[in-house]
């Protein structure tokens, strides 16, 4: 009753204080992020490891049954799921809706870290995370036309990939559908044979050879200017592929050449992407975390 009393005594005092309460409403409203659906936090865990070469089948055993066998143990379950691929094991865990995604987090993790010592030596550290809904993808941006799928992933990702990352609001960029430049190196077992050297030694000659170390600090006399150095030690070319030398024998060196067919070739394909019936590259943007998603969108 108080607030019609004022309004009646002093209407300029009410119509001044709605007037102020419509002038912050509207300032809030042009601040606040519009998204297309409420921010949730679903208590979804999923466990990815990664074991290059290995078959489903000893992915199953070797991996995803011991991870399983850990991350089980933790209370509140509501249901395990997990998938065993050529080389990679998925495992997803949902929790019960009323529990505290972090923390349930965490214990997949400390499980995990127990069922490291009983994984394969070779195998990629397991990654652990949680279903976010900013990390989903809020705009799809497709590169396609009459180029080779080579030059279309170089320019997808040297030109688009570039402009859009340097754009407000954006978190990150993932090309699908791309097919980078990858140098192939076919080892020959009998010419292997014939020069007395194994695929290891080949493979350590390379990566001896293709690598960019430091180079420490170079300064100048009376310590005016100071200069980062690196040696430039990356191989670019096929050519310089075969010549690397691996071992040498009788005073004559042994290269890649001699023992392998070296080809600039591309990596192969894993995902595919098209544009009306044209091959292409979809670049799958995403928003940071609060940001206005119509916001980021309009700017792309």
């Amino acid at each position: 009753m108080w607030i019609s009393e004022i309004s009646i005594r002093r209407p300029v005092f009410a119509v001044m204080l709605v007037a102020a309460l419509v002038s912050l409403g509207f300032v809030a409203m042009q601040r606040m992020g519009t998204d297309l659906f409420p921010r949730v936090e679903f208590p979804f865990v999923s466990v990815s490891t990664v074991l290059e070469g290995a078959a489903p089948e000893t992915i199953e055993s070797e991996v995803t049954d011991i991870i399983e066998e850990e991350v089980n143990s933790i209370a509140a379950i509501k249901s395990l799921r997990s998938q065993s691929f050529e080389g990679r094991s998925a495992i997803s865990v949902e929790f019960e809706l009323s529990e505290n995604v972090d923390v349930k987090s965490q214990d997949v993790r400390d499980k995990v870290a127990i069922a490291l010592n009983d994984l394969p030596r070779d195998i990629h550290s397991p990654v652990v995370g949680k279903v976010d809904p900013d990390a989903q993808p809020i705009m799809s941006v497709m590169v396609a036309g009459d180029l080779s799928i080579r030059e279309i992933t170089r320019f997808a990702d040297t030109v688009v990939k570039e402009r859009i990352q340097r754009l407000p609001g954006v978190g990150s960029v993932t090309l699908v559908g791309g097919r980078d430049r990858e140098v192939r190196i076919w080892l020959d077992a009998d010419k292997l044979r014939a020069h007395h050297v194994t695929a290891d030694d080949v493979i350590r000659a390379i990566q001896n050879e293709h690598a960019e170390l430091p180079g420490g600090q170079l300064q100048t006399a009376g310590n005016f200017e100071e200069f980062s150095v690196k040696t430039l030690g990356e191989v670019l070319s096929v050519e310089e592929f075969a010549d690397i030398v691996v071992a040498f024998a009788d005073g004559a060196p042994t290269r890649v050449g001699d023992v392998a067919r070296v080809e600039d070739g591309m990596e192969d394909e894993r995902t595919y992407a098209e544009l009306n019936g044209q091959n292409g590259v979809s670049l799958e943007v995403r928003r940071q975390s609060g940001e206005n998603t119509l916001k980021v969108a309009n700017a792309i």
